[in-house]
């Protein structure tokens, strides 16, 4: 995603502008106080998106209004920001700032279907060996495996004492980090910190590019 303005960080605002629009999610609030979105929220999320394009392609920016059409009981406004990018594969890195603090995440948010088979092949056999070492170095770069639906048990037709039963037993795959928030957020460090987590899950996301892809 271009951006014509160098990220320097979130001003302070930004974090309180964010916990006060999910105390008060209102339109009266937001007509009232949409400048300092526009102002200290939104520049600083397309600069930090524009500045992780070069290396990990278009980042999305993620809108303000919440979509609810099919939910209609969410808060019409969305009380963070942050932006995602998709691998080719299907793969999703995103970060997201909130009033507590600035989270990223990579990995696939729901395996469904032909692609949950593939997933649970892939994790059964010799490329689930890969997938446990690169969960390791994922770790040891402190990122933590998320806590997924999961189901009770093993899948069917696998033995319930399977080396890999936990992650067999996922419907999802997803790793991340979060800090709470703090001064830091006004400097240059948020994007170095997503940039670091971004390329610590690359073992991650080439594995589930290459074993479960999204059209595959």
């Amino acid at each position: 995603m271009p951006t014509t303005s160098v990220f320097t960080g979130w001003p302070t605002d930004a974090v309180v502008f964010l916990r006060e629009i999910a105390a008060d999610n209102t339109a009266e609030f937001w007509t009232a106080q949409r400048h300092r979105y526009d102002a200290g929220v939104r520049p600083p999320t397309v600069a930090l998106a524009g500045a992780l394009t070069a290396e990990f392609g278009p980042v999305r920016v993620l809108r303000p209004h919440r979509n609810r059409r099919f939910h209609p009981t969410v808060p019409p406004y969305r009380t963070d920001t942050g932006g995602v990018a998709r691998t080719a594969g299907g793969t999703e890195r995103s970060f997201v700032l909130s009033a507590a603090g600035l989270a990223v995440t990579v990995g696939r948010f729901a395996f469904a279907g032909a692609a949950l088979r593939r997933y649970r092949e892939a994790v059964a056999g010799p490329a689930g060996e890969q997938l446990v070492a690169a969960l390791v170095r994922a770790e040891e770069a402190g990122l933590w495996l998320d806590p997924a639906p999961a189901q009770a048990a093993v899948p069917r037709g696998c033995p319930r004492d399977h080396p890999r039963a936990q992650l067999l037993a996922r419907r999802a795959l997803r790793i991340g980090a979060a800090w709470p928030a703090g001064p830091w957020l006004s400097t240059h460090e948020p994007l170095a910190r997503v940039a670091g987590a971004w390329r610590a899950a690359t073992p991650v996301v080439e594995w589930l590019d290459t074993e479960v892809p999204a059209d595959g």
